[in-house]
C-alpha cells in the first residue's frame, strides 16, 4: 500500500531528542515500509537542524510560521501563536495536494487528530481518500479545553474511518466525545541496543532514572523532594535525570544543595544512546508524573527490561497493577514515593520480569502494525466522495 503518515511530530535526525512522541511516529513509518508499503511522511519543518529521512520512507518538510515551536506549546488566543497555526494548515493543505498530484496515497494515517486530523479530513473530502486518526492526550487534555478546537476535533473523529487513541482512558474519552468506538492502540519504539554504550557508574549504591520534560505535570519536584526524603532516612541510592523545560533552572538548582548533593546527576535531553545507554546501567525507572497518559519511556523501559516506579494516573497504574512490572504510587506523595524507592531498592526485583515481558510484547511496534493494518485493505477504487456523518 501506500501510506502517508500526517504529523506535527518527526524528528529531523536520529540526534533529535526533542521530538518526543516523533520517535514513534518514526519507528511505525520505518517498521510499515519494512513489511514493504511505501510510506510518505508529511510534516512542518523544523529550522534550523541537519534532516535526515529515517531508511524507506520518503518526508516531505512543509514550511510554517513556528519554526520550532511545538503544536501543544501554540496558545490559540495568542495573535502570533494563531497565525502560525493558520499557517500549518495552509501550507500542509498544498503540500498534501502535491503529494495526491504526484503519488495519490491508499491510505492516510493522522497522527494526531489536530492538526494532523484537520488535513487528513480536508484530504477526504476533496479527494475521498479514507483516513485513520490516532489520538494524542493534548487532542483531548490540551486542545479539548477551547470549545472551537474541541468542536473541530470532534468533527474530525466523526469523519475518520477508523480512530485510535494511545490510552485506556483516553480511549474511553474519545468514544464520549466522538460518541464512537476507538479501541486503544500503543505506541511505542523500537530501541537500538547496538547503541548501547558502557557507563562508568558507582556499582555500590542503586540507581534511579527519570527522563522527560522538566514541568511541573512530570513532577520532577515530587520526585527530588522523595529523593531527599529516601536519602534522609539512610538509603544508598542516586538519581540520574535526562529533560529540559521550564523547570530546568529549578532542578539544577534544587540537586544542587547540600542534601542532594552528590546524589542526583542532571542532564539535558536525552537521545536515544543516551536513553538504552542509563536504561541498561540503571536499575529502575521512575515516572512520577501528576497528569500523563502512557508516555513512551514507559515502554522504553519494559523493553530494556527495567522495572518501574509510576505515579497512579492515567493508564500507568492499571497496567501495572494488570500486569505487575513495577510499583504504583499515589500522585504528589513524597512519602509514598520514598518508600516505593527503598522497596524497589532493598526488595526483590526478580519478582517484576514476568510481567514486564508479557507488557513489552503487548507495546512491540510490529504487534501494533499488524493490529491496525488489519483493518485497513487496499481500496480498488479511489472515488471522490464526502466522509460519511456518523
Amino acid at each position: 500500500m501506500r501510506i502517508c503518515i500526517i504529523t506535527s511530530s518527526f524528528p529531523l535526525n536520529p540526534a533529535d531528542a526533542r521530538a518526543a512522541a516523533g520517535l514513534f511516529v518514526k519507528d511505525f513509518a520505518v517498521a510499515l515500509a519494512e513489511e514493504g508499503h511505501r510510506v510518505t511522511v508529511v510534516t512542518p519543518d523544523k529550522r534550523p537542524g541537519e534532516k535526515e529521512d529515517p531508511p524507506g520512507v520518503s518526508v516531505r518538510w512543509f514550511p510554517w510560521l513556528g519554526g520550532r515551536q511545538t503544536l501543544s506549546s501554540l496558545r490559540p488566543y495568542h495573535p502570533i501563536d494563531a497565525l502560525a497555526m493558520v499557517s500549518l494548515f495552509r501550507q500542509g493543505r498544498r503540500a498534501l495536494e502535491e503529494l495526491i498530484a504526484r503519488d495519490r496515497p491508499d491510505h492516510v494515517l493522522a497522527m494526531w487528530a489536530v492538526p494532523a486530523g484537520r488535513l487528513a479530513a480536508g484530504l477526504r473530502a476533496r479527494h475521498g481518500i479514507p483516513f485513520t486518526v490516532w489520538c494524542l492526550g493534548s487532542d483531548i487534555w490540551t486542545y479539548g479545553r477551547y470549545p472551537v478546537l474541541r468542536g473541530v476535533v470532534r468533527r474530525v473523529l466523526r469523519a475518520a474511518d477508523l480512530v485510535y487513541a494511545d490510552g485506556l482512558d483516553l480511549a474511553a474519552r474519545v468514544e464520549r466525545l466522538s460518541a464512537r468506538p476507538c479501541p486503544f492502540l500503543p505506541s511505542s519504539r523500537r530501541l537500538n541496543r547496538g547503541l548501547i554504550q558502557p557507563l562508568n557508574l558507582p556499582a555500590d549504591e542503586f540507581k534511579f532514572l527519570f527522563v522527560g520534560r522538566y514541568a511541573p505535570v512530570k513532577g520532577v519536584d515530587v520526585l527530588l523532594e522523595a529523593t531527599a526524603r529516601y536519602v534522609q532516612e539512610g538509603h544508598r541510592g542516586h538519581l540520574y535525570m535526562f529533560g529540559g523545560g521550564p523547570l530546568d533552572g529549578y532542578v539544577r538548582e534544587r540537586a544542587a544543595r547540600p542534601d542532594l548533593r552528590d546524589r542526583v546527576t542532571v542532564g539535558g535531553y536525552a537521545d536515544e544512546q543516551v536513553v538504552v545507554s542509563y536504561l541498561e546501567a540503571c536499575d529502575c525507572l521512575v515516572i512520577p508524573s501528576r497528569m500523563e497518559s502512557i508516555p513512551v519511556i514507559f515502554s522504553d523501559a519494559l523493553q530494556m527490561g527495567r522495572p518501574l516506579i509510576v505515579s497512579d494516573v492515567g493508564d500507568m497504574g492499571r497496567l501495572l497493577r494488570e500486569c505487575p512490572a513495577g510499583l504504583v504510587v499515589p500522585p504528589e506523595d513524597t512519602a509514598a514515593l520514598a518508600r516505593a524507592m527503598a522497596d524497589m531498592a532493598f526488595g526483590d526485583r526478580q519478582r517484576y520480569d514476568d510481567p514486564a515481558r508479557k507488557l513489552t510484547e503487548r507495546f512491540n511496534v510490529v504487534t501494533v502494525i499488524k493490529t491496525w493494518l488489519t483493518q485497513i485493505t487496499p481500496p480498488t477504487t479511489s472515488p471522490a466522495v464526502s466522509p460519511v456523518s456518523r
